[in-house]
């Protein structure tokens, strides 16, 4: 069991710290090498969370051979860093940017499944946020491929791809296949079953996924404005993003001994403020290292509750349930990267970044009221099998 969780936990740091959002790590060296600006660059950040929305999607029909989703979350992430690693110009890099996102995608609602029957139920919610947690440790390897490979950045890109196919293989390895099917569910099943009981935590998803994209996209290219002449100043940020991040797999007992909702309403707050504290001091080690580690560890704690959520709400569709509030954290994700890019442009960096916050403080909104409806006798005794 402990190989296992160790290798799934490998296989989202790979296509989610790396193939995923390795782009923000390295989009100053994308920005040189290809000449886009912030628009441009948001709008591929943008593909790449779409492209995450439809492996997730195309997930939900295969869920019932999650070792396939395994396969196809690894071979679209390998195969876009690799592309983007001999990327010879801007479309093929935009291209093989969105395919490296759609790694993601498949990985997650994958994982769920293969955790569920390879961690005994005592361990499995705990052991679903340690998976997840994953994501900051790719980002603290990406960050450790940067040093490594500063004025080589294809270099960098292409490790990944052979990282991301060595957790892949490792992730089957470990696996206990056991491929029984669940029956399929009609599309107006799947609305009454999935999308009726997680419509809260679904808008919750769109405004936190468009919070976070201001750090995500953004975050390390101002604090290399703000210090020109010292990249390993963000470069380390970066990575204390990613080493915090680690830090979310408490998201499993924050929910265990309050509630989910107000897990996320504590974790969605300290992420906003964090956007605002990095737009206001960039440049100063002590305000920018403090915001980054407050991103890192609430974005992946949000990311575990939403796994949370949908367990508990539906645990008979976990896996689907997941994908569809990853997909709308995904979707808000692009929606914030095209709105702050425009944004970014047009005003001023703290502007921007205010905004960011502001969507993230929205988000605490959806959970108050799905609290709200879990005290309500009524709708408990009418939705009490999906909670």
């Amino acid at each position: 069991m402990r190989f296992y969780i160790f290798s799934a936990m490998s296989l989202i740091a790979a296509t989610y710290g790396l193939a995923r959002f390795g782009y923000g790590l390295f989009l100053p060296r994308f920005t040189e090498t290809f000449e886009i600006g912030a628009a441009a660059s948001g709008s591929i950040q943008a593909g790449n969370f779409l492209a995450f929305c439809l492996a997730a999607s195309l997930a939900i029909r295969i869920d019932a051979h999650p070792r396939r989703v395994i396969i196809c979350a690894g071979a679209t992430a390998a195969i876009g860093a690799a592309g983007v690693a001999a990327a010879p110009n801007v479309g093929v890099f935009a291209a093989s940017v969105v395919l490296a996102g759609a790694g993601a995608g498949f990985a997650t609602p994958g994982l769920v499944t293969l955790t569920a029957r390879n961690v005994i139920e005592a361990r499995r919610e705990s052991a679903q946020t340690i998976v997840n947690a994953g994501t900051g440790a790719g980002i603290v390897v990406a960050g450790i491929l940067m040093f490594l490979t500063m004025s080589q950045w294809r270099l960098g890109w292409a490790a990944m791809a052979l990282l991301i196919a060595l957790v892949t293989l490792s992730t089957l390895i470990s696996d206990r296949p056991d491929e029984k099917a669940p029956p399929r569910r009609s599309a107006l099943k799947l609305r009454r079953e999935i999308l009726r009981p997680l419509a809260w935590p679904i808008l919750a998803a769109l405004l936190a996924g468009a919070s976070s994209a201001a750090i995500f996209t953004f975050g390390r290219e101002i604090m290399e404005e703000a210090r020109p002449d010292q990249e390993a100043y963000s470069i380390l940020a970066w990575m204390t993003l990613g080493a915090f991040g680690v830090l979310g797999a408490a998201a499993g007992r924050m929910a265990q001994r309050w509630t989910p909702e107000f897990a996320w309403n504590l974790t969605v707050v300290i992420m906003a403020l964090s956007a605002v504290l990095l737009a206001g001091f960039p440049g100063i080690t002590l305000p920018a290292f403090t915001s980054v580690a407050l991103f890192g560890a609430s974005y992946t704690a949000i990311c575990g509750i939403l796994i949370i959520w949908s367990s508990r709400i539906i645990p008979d569709r976990a896996s689907v349930g997941t994908a569809v509030l990853f997909i709308a954290l995904a979707i808000g994700q692009a929606a914030g990267a095209v709105l702050l890019g425009i944004l970014m442009e047009s005003t001023t960096t703290l502007l921007t970044f205010l905004t960011a916050g502001a969507l993230g403080v929205a988000a605490v909104i959806p959970a108050v009221r799905l609290s709200a409806t879990k005290s309500d006798p009524e709708t408990v005794a009418n939705t009490g099998k999906h909670r």
